[in-house]
């Protein structure tokens, strides 16, 4: 098991030391870190890193003495949480008296060399003293992510573009006819259509009467001519 505690979620390193500093408990395990949603299934490794600080005991039970730098003020919250890390950390500043702001690489060369770990635990272990650092001055403390808050939309983003739809006439509806100068010269479509659709056609049988002369038969087609063609 590795000497030197890590998480893997730095925020809620943060998180613990920020809620710590409003109130310290009598006790600090795993249900209190619950109580306020921090590092969810993770809580031992929280627990671990405040034991190794000398805050709480095996146990989880406050050590007196050992957190009144919780209390303080800024300065004297800085002050204090170096104290205990050096005091925790006491073999990584005999041999690099600049860890608080000494490269990170340098320093998971330094844990791994010192724990025997993995390449993972390493970088963990690393960024766990960072954090700590930074909570006590040296450094900007990582972004914690805010889950609740909505992304907000980028300045110029492109709108989304959509396509109008075309007009589809509506069934049943008959199309409007073409004025006459739609038509040009082709005139009127009812005209045309009256011409090709009325006829008339007159069949005339005529019985002309045997030994009729021809004053008979140009008598009847007069009377044909007068009541049927004038």
């Amino acid at each position: 098991m590795p000497s030197y505690p890590y998480i893997s979620g730095q925020g809620a390193l943060v998180q613990t030391f920020e809620q710590l500093r409003k109130s310290v408990p009598s006790k600090i395990d795993a249900d209190y870190l619950r109580r306020f949603n921090i590092a969810p299934a993770n809580e031992s490794y929280v627990i671990a890193v405040l034991r190794f600080l000398g805050i709480i005991d095996e146990d989880g039970n406050r050590i007196d003495g050992q957190s009144d730098y919780l209390y303080s003020n800024a300065e004297g919250f800085h002050s204090g949480l170096e104290g205990a890390m050096r005091t925790a950390y006491s073999r990584l500043f005999d041999e690099m008296s600049d860890a608080l702001q000494v490269e990170r690489e340098n320093l998971i060369h330094w844990f791994r060399t010192a724990d025997k770990t993995s390449e993972l635990v390493g970088k963990r272990q690393a960024s766990t003293f960072r954090t700590l650092a930074a909570l006590a001055g040296y450094g900007d403390l990582p972004v914690r992510a805010n889950t609740s808050k909505k992304p907000s939309t980028a300045s110029g983003s492109t709108a989304k573009k959509t396509t109008p739809k075309r007009s589809t006439p509506k069934q049943g509806v008959t199309p409007p006819a073409p004025t006459p100068n739609e038509l040009g010269n082709a005139g009127s479509p009812d005209k045309e259509r009256r011409g090709q659709e009325v006829g008339l056609t007159v069949r005339i049988e005529v019985n002309l009467p045997p030994g009729g002369d021809a004053e008979t038969y140009d008598a009847i087609f007069a009377s044909i001519k007068k009541h049927l063609m004038s």
